[in-house]
């Protein structure tokens, strides 16, 4: 049984061994399929630049749509003034990344330090209070509306990945991320143009600005930092800042590709 085991890890490296002789050119261009279904674009240009060394440059693209992992983004945010069914996230990565090949450049088992810069584009609709004055009854009610928060939060990291890659046809390549961590920070500015609902009374645009302005107060999303928070009830405008930590994980990442 143990030999078996052994022979199931050690089998990148034999197949590597006996695929150099079948792989030609120093190029590969990748696609990952673990993240096309997740929904997310991802491509990966690699080339050799010396005998146990390459070069890539990985290209990720996730359109906007609504929020993935939503109950763990909710645990994150810890708020409830986020109204989290009609928020929308899209992303976009650039990944320049070394190789280091054990038994020569494109084959085998790898160690990769990288660097990732992201772009994460964010629609976030924030609840808020107004106040509606019947007309008719002279009566106050209050009510919750939303505004919607547009921005991007930008981040730098750098990290180490390890994994394997091996022939899989004359031509075709399959690349394992094994494991791989990244760290770093990253920060974004969201602004909004909200409703007044009652521009000409004083009291309910006072009312609307300070409902905003103490709800984004609460913003508390482990481990970023809410701040530079303002409200301006003439222009009807609000704004706020965020930056913090920035962490990420590369794991069981399938690509294929072609080399030529």
């Amino acid at each position: 049984m143990k030999k078996s085991i052994l022979a199931f890890a050690l089998l990148p490296l034999f197949l590597s061994v006996k695929a150099q002789s079948l792989i030609g050119g120093g190029n590969i261009v990748k696609v990952n399929l673990s993240s096309l279904a997740l929904g997310t674009y991802n491509v990966t240009y690699e080339r050799k630049i010396l005998p146990h060394i390459t070069a890539s440059i990985g290209v990720s693209k996730m359109p906007k749509r609504g929020l993935p992992f939503q109950s763990e983004v909710k645990n994150l945010a810890n708020t409830d003034i986020i109204d989290y069914d009609n928020a929308k996230v899209g992303n976009f990565t650039v990944t320049p990344e070394l190789r280091l090949y054990l038994i020569g450049a494109g084959h085998g088992l790898y160690i990769a330090p990288y660097g990732r810069y992201t772009n994460m584009d964010l629609d976030i609709p924030i609840h808020y209070q107004t106040q509606i004055v019947s007309p008719t009854t002279g009566k106050t009610t209050t009510q919750t509306v939303d505004a919607l928060f547009t921005g991007n939060i930008k981040a730098t990291s750098g990290g180490l990945m390890i994994g394997t890659q091996f022939q899989l046809l004359k031509k075709v390549v399959l690349d394992l991320w094994i494991v791989g961590a990244h760290f770093g920070s990253g920060s974004g500015d969201f602004s909004t143009n909200y409703k007044q609902y009652d521009p000409t009374n004083s009291k309910v645009v006072d009312f609307e600005a300070n409902s905003i302005h103490d709800g984004l107060g609460t913003l508390k999303p482990k481990p970023f930092i809410v701040d530079n928070v303002k409200v301006d009830k003439v222009a009807s405008t609000a704004s706020m800042s965020i930056h913090g930590p920035w962490t990420g994980i590369r794991a069981l990442g399938l690509n294929v590709g072609i080399r030529f």
